[in-house]
């Protein structure tokens, strides 16, 4: 729960602003957004492809890397070229 006390002679726009800095910062709101759908766990298939393209991911990345090879649109066009190759 989030509260916040006036302070002698303060106004109420800096505890409104006050309050709203304090609120972003705790998270109350992100937690409450996340709360309103809910969402579906991925299925067993779906988390082991997505475990598996991330092992692929990192030894590219660091292929890539040995290589001096390594930005964006390179590691995007060979992140391509790999799911297709795997069907993933």
């Amino acid at each position: 729960m989030v509260e916040v006390k006036r302070k002698p002679n303060e106004s109420i726009g800096s505890l409104m602003r006050r309050f709203n800095r304090f609120v972003q910062s705790s998270g109350v709101l992100v937690r409450a957004k996340k709360s309103k759908f809910r969402i579906k766990k991925p299925t067993e298939r779906k988390e082991k492809n997505a475990a598996i393209m991330g092992m692929h991911l990192s030894a590219l990345r660091k292929r890539l890397e040995k290589l001096g090879k390594y930005d964006e649109e390179t590691f995007e066009e060979e992140k391509r070229k790999m799911k297709q190759g795997l069907d993933l």
